[in-house]
């Protein structure tokens, strides 16, 4: 009876081999398993780029609001509503840019877990090397890569 390490719909992990979709991989037939990971270079740039931008839109809004409060004129009749006009459009835009940074934030959360790049599991087998899994969802393949290894040192 076979041990089963991992089983999805798409990937079953066993003591006797790995199917991918419909093709079977036995494990006495696995020389070398191995795995890559692409892409880095430009996830990199993506979250060097949406963090930098994100700050610099924060800067951008901090100096716009500083440059128009300066020109507004606090001397007249009407100082004590241009206060309470100031505190409540700090509070309205504070609660609108709180939503919006959680927005963000939830993004940074998804696109660390599903990262823009690609994870490659590689096998040598006597027909040569050849990738038999890719995925852009790191803990899935992580569970994955490890049942695999798992499955090996156990038939060794």
């Amino acid at each position: 009876m076979a041990t089963t390490y991992y089983r999805d719909n798409v990937v079953h992990v066993s003591s006797g081999g790995v199917r991918i979709r419909d093709v079977w991989y036995p494990l006495e037939t696995l020389t070398y398993i191995w795995h890559e990971r692409t892409g880095r270079l430009r996830h990199g740039l993506y979250m060097i780029g949406t963090r930098g931008g994100a700050v610099l839109l924060v800067l951008g809004l901090l100096v716009a609001a500083g440059m128009f409060a300066r020109r507004i004129d606090f001397s007249g009749e009407q100082r004590t509503m241009y206060i309470a006009g100031g505190i409540l459009a700090v509070i309205v835009i504070g609660g609108i840019v709180a939503f919006a940074l959680e927005g963000l934030l939830d993004l940074l959360d998804r696109a660390h877990d599903h990262g823009k790049g690609v994870h490659e599991i590689w096998v040598r087998t006597s027909d040569g090397d050849s990738m038999i899994y890719s995925t852009t969802d790191a803990p899935k393949f992580g569970q994955i890569y490890r049942a695999l290894q798992r499955a090996v040192e156990q038939s060794a």
